[in-house]
């Protein structure tokens, strides 16, 4: 029988062998899973939804992240499966682009001088509901005020609303509600500003990256539905480890999915892309359906 092995085959040697294998699966498993999509429907009731908004759809989408890693065809998949969904409304809640990383994280990221703005301004441009909204998140405006400026300009030619600390009203019949937008809470988020003008008593939805929004929005005004990212549930998320070393206020509660407050829900999306290594485990990346209920 040929000889496999140069060296004899020891205990030791034997689980170093099984460590180096277990450790290639594990990392295929994470690179495979970085683009395995999941649509997460919900269906939410609430007291105060004006009786025409009952039924409605909105899809989220959070955490593009367009970069190296994350390419032109799957963001294209992401906007194909979003209008399969047939949705009323479609927000985008920050980390559209990948902004600057520190010194150590530069290391694993490829470099490339591609300017995406323009990529993610032609494919989102494909989204087919009537109503797109979309707010900045940290990477956005990390990128520097030139660029959120042609950022926001590029998304809305496209026909997309950027709610910068501000809201608008939505109407179906005699019905309405308020979509009200923030920056991202590291940088000029301003939640009294956004919510300044919106009637007492109307049924709000606050689109805001950061999901530490809790904070101001328990202070500020009810809100009935926060919608957030940021947090890419964790990426690679190992049990008892990735709740408490993400960079938000309560990553144990804020990690991912919903979220029930004192007065309505936050939902936190697990993003489209991922940041700096492309891999996820334990954390797939989301299209988040929500239909609106009267309860």
């Amino acid at each position: 029988m040929k000889q496999i092995f140069r060296q004899k085959m020891t205990r030791r040697t034997f689980f170093r062998y099984l460590v180096r294998l277990s450790l290639l699966a594990v990392l295929g498993l994470s690179f495979d899973q970085r683009n395995n999509l999941k649509v997460e429907k919900l269906s939410l009731s609430f007291p105060r939804l004006p009786p025409f908004f009952n039924g409605y759809q909105i899809v989220q989408l959070s955490d593009l992240h367009a970069s190296f890693w994350v390419t032109e065809t799957y963001l294209e998949e992401v906007v194909r499966r979003t209008n399969r969904l047939s949705p009323d409304m479609v927000v985008v809640t920050g980390d559209i682009l990948t902004g600057p990383v520190n010194a150590f994280w530069k290391k694993w990221l490829p470099a490339s001088e591609r300017d995406y703005v323009p990529v993610v301004a032609r494919i989102l441009a494909k989204l087919q509901a009537g109503l797109r909204f979309a707010v900045l998140g940290n990477h956005d405006q990390g990128c520097g005020q030139q660029t959120v400026n042609r950022l926001a300009f590029s998304l809305k030619e496209t026909g997309m609303t950027v709610l910068r600390n501000r809201s608008v009203p939505v109407s179906i019949g005699s019905d309405q509600i308020y979509i009200a937008g923030t920056d991202d809470s590291w940088f000029t988020s301003n939640l009294p500003q956004a919510m300044a003008g919106i009637p007492e008593n109307a049924f709000t939805i606050l689109l805001s990256h950061n999901p530490d929004i809790h904070i101001d929005a328990r202070r500020v005004a009810p809100i009935d539905l926060t919608l957030c990212g940021h947090t890419h549930g964790g990426q690679i998320r190992i049990p008892f480890v990735t709740e408490h070393v993400l960079p938000i206020s309560d990553p144990a509660r804020y990690l991912a999915g919903l979220v029930r407050e004192p007065h309505g829900y936050t939902y936190v999306n697990r993003g489209i892309g991922t940041l700096v290594f492309p891999f996820r485990l334990g954390a797939k990346p989301e299209i988040t359906s929500i239909t609106l209920r009267s309860g």
